[in-house]
């Protein structure tokens, strides 16, 4: 929220070059956040290469090269120099692991000649297909595509492809012969987890997400992950500890954490590290230590699994292997489609321990 509102000011000229657009306290006050928040919004951005910072002062909006203001002006995608890629992300790409297999993939495609474009597109499907639609007319050189919902506009898709050009659909297997597809091992890496928890002696492992196992299929994957792991082990998850759909609100999330402690869950296993590192603040803040009253796990291995004290252990996704796979496919003669899985692996860190007896 914090970097959309930035870019937001900045996007409506909301802010003077010679001023300070924001500090670390300014925005822990306004938005009631932590210093490690609002340091990691501002962070995110100056990585970006949106704001700089000077020491004692706060951080600036970097002004744009002549070169980038012309790029910024220039009529299409297809006004670009090379073989240009549109990359349709559902979500900002400063969230989650994505961001690391952008760089990778640009850094292998830039020697080449190629360029990938981004274009952030609200998660809807109307949106999504009037983005396509755009690009479809637009002088580009293939698509990788990280669908938002269950429809993927396959009427659009082939169109892409009828002209020769190669699309790549990200975390959403598919049976369609002519899109190429790249998925992370989803199913395997949460039975990896799960088995970790009982091997440690939990039996009673509660599972949390944001969202319906409909909703995604990289979620739909890691809870039947979650489930076949726990039905291999002889165990049957209690419905009363698989919470679908939860609430983003703190305090929600603190009762729900609250109510699964009394009721003797000993594990928590979390759809990603956000969600896990949330679970660990609720927990600090309930006094339930972890990870002697408490084991707490995510997935992904991103930022949030180690901030703080937080020690999240998780599943590592190899974002990097994800873009190496991206640019390779891109680049290949072959252009035959084909469908990649990323192999994942866990990593166990201090969050999670053999049961207390």
């Amino acid at each position: 929220m914090i970097i959309d509102d930035i870019l937001s000011n900045i996007e409506k000229k909301q802010f003077s070059y010679d001023k300070p657009i924001c500090t670390e306290k300014s925005l822990s006050e306004q938005y009631g956040v932590s210093r490690i928040t609002s340091k990691r919004a501002i962070d995110e951005l100056e990585n970006a290469g949106v704001l700089y910072r000077k020491r004692g002062v706060g951080s600036f909006v970097r002004r744009r090269s002549s070169a980038e203001t012309a790029a910024a002006s220039a009529p299409s995608v297809g006004a670009l120099p090379g073989k240009l890629i549109p990359f349709v992300l559902p979500f900002a790409i400063t969230q989650g692991g994505i961001l690391r297999a952008i760089e990778v993939a640009t850094r292998q495609l830039s020697e080449h000649g190629w360029h990938l474009s981004i274009h952030v597109c609200e998660p809807s499907e109307e949106e999504e297909r009037k983005l396509l639609l755009r690009l479809l007319g637009q002088n580009v050189d293939g698509l990788i595509f990280y669908p938002s919902a269950k429809e993927l506009h396959r009427d659009i898709l082939q169109k892409f492809t009828e002209s020769g050009k190669r699309v790549i659909i990200l975390d959403k297997p598919h049976d369609i012969d002519y899109l190429s597809s790249i998925v992370c091992d989803n199913f395997n890496g949460a039975y990896m987890l799960t088995q970790h928890l009982i091997d440690y002696g939990h039996r009673n492992i509660a599972y949390l997400s944001r969202f319906s196992s409909g909703d995604l299929t990289s979620i739909r994957d890691r809870y039947e992950g979650f489930d076949r792991c726990m039905a291999d082990n002889g165990l049957t998850p209690n419905p009363e500890f698989v919470r679908m759909n939860l609430s983003s609100d703190y305090h929600m999330l603190k009762h729900v954490i609250n109510t699964l402690f009394k009721a003797g869950v000993t594990a928590i296993e979390c759809e990603n590290d956000e969600v896990a590192f949330n679970v660990y603040m609720c927990c600090r803040s309930l006094s339930i230590q972890v990870p002697a009253q408490m084991n707490i796990a995510g997935f992904d291995n991103i930022e949030w699994a180690v901030t703080g004290s937080a020690q999240i252990t998780t599943v590592d996704q190899n974002f990097a292997r994800i873009g190496e796979t991206m640019a390779d496919m891109l680049l290949s003669e072959d252009n035959d489609p084909s469908a990649k899985v990323i192999p994942v692996h866990l990593i166990p860190r201090t969050s999670t321990s053999p049961i207390a007896n």
